[in-house]
């Protein structure tokens, strides 16, 4: 036999004996956060715990890209699409899940959860500015780097296998990111325009000028990330994931 690894072939980092990989579900953390909330009498802490559980997933799979890929051009670009993820399913979480659970505990409970409910949109407020500027320093890198990318779930398969190389099948879900994570510009973008509008029609020039700039501000991040968009989203998990070519960076692009 020889002891040769040909190319492209599938093979474990640091293999471990049991083949067990540690996972939390949602329904044990949300146990925990309720357990925490009742012991520090601080229910806060208890939603920040359940909430930012949901960030997690991916941003170990970008610790784990970082320290496997011998390619430091593509794992140091999709390290922000992956942290940016994570920031925006806390977004979500926080934003809309945890109100209905809450709701739903109230009507069993009878408990105020008025507190436990604003802990949890500030926490998903600050989710989506975090996903909107990581997600987009993540476009800029990768655009410069000339960086494809092609990211879905599968890669976290390959993180709890620690295994690599990865060979992702199915859909590249990296625009469905990137355009959830352009939801502040688009809310500014339709407010600046509906503001426009209002102080227009009351001849109020200064708010007037000012709804326009936002709208100006808002709509050239939104061509720019489209434009951005298409440069950097792999059309075949080949174009990402296959060896990158040779390419001059400055030291400021590493």
């Amino acid at each position: 036999m020889s002891d040769d690894v040909r190319a492209g072939e599938l093979f474990e980092i640091e293999p471990t004996t049991s083949g067990r990989h540690w996972h939390i579900p949602w329904w044990l953390l949300l146990a925990v956060a309720i357990v925490v909330a009742e012991l520090t009498t601080h229910p806060a802490i208890g939603v920040a715990v359940f909430c930012l559980k949901f960030g997690l997933n991916d941003w170990r799979t970008a610790a784990w890209l970082c320290r496997v890929d011998p390619q430091p051009r593509r794992s140091h670009s999709i390290w922000w699409f992956l942290v940016g993820s994570g920031f925006l399913k806390i977004f979500l979480m926080s934003s809309i899940a945890f109100p209905v659970l809450a709701g739903c505990w109230r009507a069993i409970t009878k408990q105020k959860v008025i507190d436990e409910v604003r802990v949890a949109m500030t926490i998903g407020l600050c989710g989506m500015l975090f996903s909107f500027v990581v997600n987009h320093i993540g476009l800029y890198f990768a655009s410069r780097r000339r960086v494809r990318v092609w990211l879905n779930r599968q890669l976290h398969l390959f993180r709890d296998g620690n295994v690599w190389p990865v060979r992702l099948t199915g859909t590249n879900r990296l625009r469905e990111v990137l355009n959830g994570s352009a939801f502040p510009a688009i809310l500014a973008f339709i407010l600046g325009i509906a503001w426009l509008i209002v102080f227009g029609l009351q001849n109020a020039i200064g708010p007037a000028i000012t709804s326009g700039i936002i709208a100006s501000v808002s709509g050239l991040i939104l061509l720019g990330h489209g434009l951005s968009v298409k440069r950097i989203v792999a059309r075949t998990p080949e174009e990402c994931w296959g060896d990158l070519p040779e390419l001059e960076l400055d030291d400021s692009e590493m």
